[in-house]
């Protein structure tokens, strides 16, 4: 079951306006310096793009599947240690302060610590639930 990430307003506006910043910048300068300008702005602008439209999450048959652009994670759902909605701003694959936290079995915070966000938050919530026989609470 693949799931797409939600995205916040706040979140679309910055990868709508810094692609327009770039180009907006990109037809500003000329010469060599345009040049530079591609060889930097064009693989950021394929980048933010990666990331915008390819975060998604897969409950696969013995763990979950995150990826954000070219950042891919799997947890087994055997290491998953504890799951809880969250609504924290940290980095992770999540493009929603609407968020699922899942923190890992013999991992600390920052290592064992992912947070998703998909469109249907609660129902996917429930689904890996119903997936995770090691919960700690």
């Amino acid at each position: 079951m693949r799931v797409r990430s939600a995205v916040d307003w706040w979140v679309s506006a910055i990868f709508i306006l810094v692609p327009v910043m770039l180009i907006a910048g990109l037809l500003s300068v000329t010469g060599v310096y345009r040049l530079v300008y591609m060889a930097i702005g064009l693989p950021m602008l394929i980048f933010l793009g990666w990331i915008y439209f390819g975060t998604y999450y897969e409950l696969r048959e013995d763990h979950l599947y995150c990826r954000s652009g070219s950042f891919r994670e799997k947890i087994k759902y055997d290491d998953i240690k504890s799951v809880r909605l969250s609504g924290v701003l940290y980095s992770s694959m999540a493009l929603s302060s609407k968020r699922i936290e899942i923190r890992q079995h013999g991992k600390g915070f920052f290592a064992g610590t992912t947070y998703i966000s998909p469109i249907d938050r609660e129902s996917f919530y429930k689904e890996l639930l119903s997936r995770c026989p090691n919960l700690e609470e």
